[in-house]
């Protein structure tokens, strides 16, 4: 018994063996499909199989081999203009029933580098877009319209800042000398203008922060995605997210040196170098840098600019990588808030007239930190998280006018008021998905699901005083300004009298979390569908004080889209989206403070929009032409005025409707012609508002028609090879004011042809209006 025993046994344990030793020598069919980066078939395309067999794909770009093979199989790709692609199949990259897709990258050639220093190519085209998660692909498969501006385009331009490109971004245009812009109508900035960076919410353009635009040294693109974007990113403006893309580290050394000077004795420099730091490449870094000293067309101002922006990738193992971005951002300078209007005339004063005093100054530190983890899971599941942190710090002092006039009606002296603020505000934002990639012969799925958390609150120790008066010769006298007269010293604060201030900063700090799920589903290549469902929760808390208040609102955003291929060269595209723009708590709970009868509520919206997607030239030349209608209801109006308690003032529209026609060209007509121009029509119009007078007029800042264009030519042969020369042009039409430029004899507010937004430069100035005690007084910006 003891012998059988032992028998019995033996055979069990090669019986368990067995299982092991048929998986070690299991054999498997490999078959899939070769496409470009843009979805398009790569065919005759050759493919090799560890090192030996090889097979080519067929007209519909799939390949097959004849014999299956034991894991891992090693593959590469060869295809004419492509780079060569290396891939390993194992049970974890490889699905025996679908098989799998490979994607190449087209040749970029080391002439082109030597010819074109430091820049990828000479075009203005970019044909692709990442979203942080949101999308990722072709952006002719996007149903929803895009703007993109590229780094050889902002470099072309000298483009110092993103508030310089956004004239060519179609359905944009500038609403103030901050990052304070009009995208299709609405307004985007300090309340619901966030900025994204790498699709990660920033700390730039909301709150204080939205007084200076980012610099774009470390930036590859800028970009506006059209419509409301609440689905993708929570609680954002309905007009059009702008995200800004940075510079990625490359795997190859590259360096190159900037040196610029310009009119009012402006210098710049910047510095651009990337390269990997091991042999294995493995460790890439990339360090933008720059640098800018330059005065301004205003008399008593003067900027001084400072950025360093180390970025560094990592590839521990196959699969796995890793981005980490560091930005510190440094300005001193002034703030310009305008200029006066003296005896009722707009041109009385010249533009470089001032109201800030040599003593005024505007300091600000930005200091941001993100990362990225990129992992795949199994050959079609991979594993996305990133984080943001935001510091922005700033220090001010400034004198600016309190809205009126000491000498009504005569209007030459300005009533002031003076800001002493120190202020620091902190934004998180981190983002975790899945994606999962399902390939089958003609339906293709890549669906993913994520979740997204962001807060920001301001930090305890924020302070801003204000003065309306001053003491001279022991006596209190109001802080004017003679427009006929002008006094520029340096100010005793000492002398000041304090008003007891309200609560700072204005903006409640808030939390928000975002559950989402999207499919974008391709059908035998001609068809694209985008199904999307976002849940919002959002939480905000009164500012401070004994009993915080605190406001919860939540909401689902539905967004749904498709793109149909015509041909080669034209796509066709419809989408329906939802917008959502929450209150903060201190609007609800403190509406008296912001000038309000009643709290604030919730802004919702949605937009319809179709059109076409384009390519010319061997879609080389990308033009989308596309229709669209807004509507958007309970609108929140920054009135540009300040309450006795020093909070600004806001008042809330019913309801708003904007619509219009985009169309965007970009790209090349030759590899010397480079093209950049746009156009927009857009209707907007005010259905229902607080004030009566308001309904039917065009929304804030809303010009019908705005246009720009640029062109580049580089010569590519003879002796001016390399010689480039740009030039171009926008035009923005007229539209009107935030507010009325008075009151008729019942009270009812009044627009008119003075209700216009006059430029001179950088500055708006704007009409005037009546006080309270019914002397003429004059409205700035903020």
């Amino acid at each position: 018994m003891k012998h059988i025993s032992k028998k019995v046994l033996y055979i069990n344990g090669i019986m368990l063996l067995v299982p092991f030793a048929l998986s070690a020598q299991e054999t498997h069919p490999i078959f899939g499909k070769i496409l470009n980066q843009e979805g398009k078939i790569i065919s005759n395309a050759t493919v090799f199989i560890n090192q030996g067999s090889s097979t080519t794909t067929s007209k519909d770009g799939k390949f097959q081999f004849e014999t299956q093979v034991q894991y891992p199989a090693h593959l590469m790709i060869d295809a004419k203009g492509y780079s060569r692609s290396n891939i390993t199949l194992d049970s974890l990259s490889y699905d025996d029933k679908n098989g799998i897709t490979i994607r190449m990258t087209e040749n970029q050639t080391d002439l082109q580098e030597v010819l074109i220093t430091a820049r990828r190519n000479n075009s203005y085209l970019t044909n692709t877009l990442e979203l942080g998660g949101k999308f990722s692909g072709n952006l002719k498969d996007l149903p929803q319209s895009v703007s993109i501006v590229s780094s050889e385009f902002m470099e072309d331009k000298q483009a110092y800042t993103t508030r310089d490109v956004v004239q060519d971004l179609a359905g944009v245009t500038t609403a103030s000398s901050y990052d304070d812009l009009i995208i299709r109508g609405f307004k985007s900035g300090y309340e619901t203008g966030i900025r994204l960076v790498n699709g990660l919410r920033s700390g730039y353009s909301y709150g204080n922060s939205y007084y200076r635009s980012p610099l774009t040294i470390n930036l590859e693109s800028v970009s506006v995605l059209k419509g409301p974007g609440a689905s993708l990113f929570g609680d954002v403006t309905p007009g059009g997210t702008i995200n800004m893309v940075t510079k990625k580290p490359l795997d190859r050394q590259k360096g190159s040196i900037n040196f610029s000077v310009g009119s009012f004795q402006t210098i710049r420099t910047s510095i651009d170098l990337t390269g990997p730091l091991d042999k294995e490449k493995k460790i890439l870094y990339r360090l933008n840098a720059g640098y800018e000293d330059s005065k301004t067309f205003r008399n008593v101002n003067q900027q001084k600019n400072f950025m360093m922006a180390p970025s560094f990738t990592f590839k521990p193992f196959d699969g796995t990588q890793v981005d980490i971005d560091l930005v510190y951002d440094q300005f001193h300078g002034y703030l310009d808030r305008g200029m006066g209007l003296r005896n009722n005339d707009f041109y009385a004063l010249d533009r470089s007239f001032t109201l800030s005093q040599p003593s005024d100054f505007y300091n600000t530190k930005m200091l941001s930190f993100s990362a990225r983890l990129s992992q795949r899971l199994t050959h079609n599941l991979s594993l996305n998280a990133s984080y943001m942190k935001s510091i922005y710090q700033e220090e001010v002092n400034e004198h600016r006018t309190l809205n009126s006039y000491a000498d009504a009606p005569t209007n030459t002296i300005m009533n002031m008021r003076f800001f002493d603020r120190h202020g620091k505000d902190y934004t998180d934002n981190s983002v975790v998905y899945l994606k999962w990639d399902l390939t089958g012969h003609t339906i293709e799925n890549h669906i993913v699901a994520g979740v997204d958390y962001a807060q920001y609150e301001g930090d305890s120790n924020n302070q801003q005083r204000e003065a309306r008066q001053q003491k001279v010769d022991g006596k209190i006298v109001p802080l004017t300004f003679d427009l006929n007269n002008p006094t520029y010293t340096t100010h005793d604060l000492s002398n000041y009298v304090w008003l007891s201030q309200g609560n700072y900063p204005f903006l409640s700090p808030y939390k928000t979390t975002g559950i989402y799920v999207q499919d974008q589903i391709s059908f035998a290549d001609r068809l694209k569908l985008i199904v999307g469902l976002r849940h919002e929760h959002y939480y905000s808390e009164t500012v401070n004080g004994k009993d915080r208040f605190s406001a919860t609102q939540n909401v689902w955003l539905p967004r749904i889209g498709l793109t149909y291929q015509i041909n080669d060269q034209i796509n066709y595209f419809a989408s329906y989206s939802q917008g959502f723009a929450p209150v903060g708590a201190n609007f609800i709970q403190n509406y008296q403070d912001y000038g309000a009868d009643k709290p604030f509520t919730a802004e919702h919206s949605f937009q319809i929009e179709t059109g076409l997607k384009t390519g010319f030239f061997k879609n080389q030349l990308q033009m989308d032409l596309s229709l669209f209608q807004i509507e958007r209801q309970n609108m929140l109006i920054a009135t540009g005025e300040i309450g006795t308690s020093g909070f600004p003032v806001y008042r809330q529209s019913g309801e708003a409707v904007s619509k219009g026609v985009e169309l965007d060209i970009r790209g090349q007509l030759t590899k010397e012609f480079q093209i950049m121009g746009n156009y927009t029509f857009n209707h907007t119009e005010v259905k229902s508002s607080s004030i009566a007078s308001e309904v039917g007029q065009a929304l804030p800042g809303a010009p019908k028609n705005m246009a720009s264009i640029w062109l580049k030519y580089v010569f590519s042969t003879s002796a001016l090879k390399g010689l480039g020369f740009g030039a171009g042009m926008y035009y923005v039409d007229t539209r009107r004011m935030d507010n009325s430029i008075g009151k008729d004899s019942n009270g009812n507010a009044l627009w008119g042809g003075m209700a216009l937004l006059y430029y001179r430069q950088c500055c708006r100035l704007l009409p005037y209006r009546k006080n309270e005690n019914g002397s003429e007084c004059q409205q700035y910006f903020r």
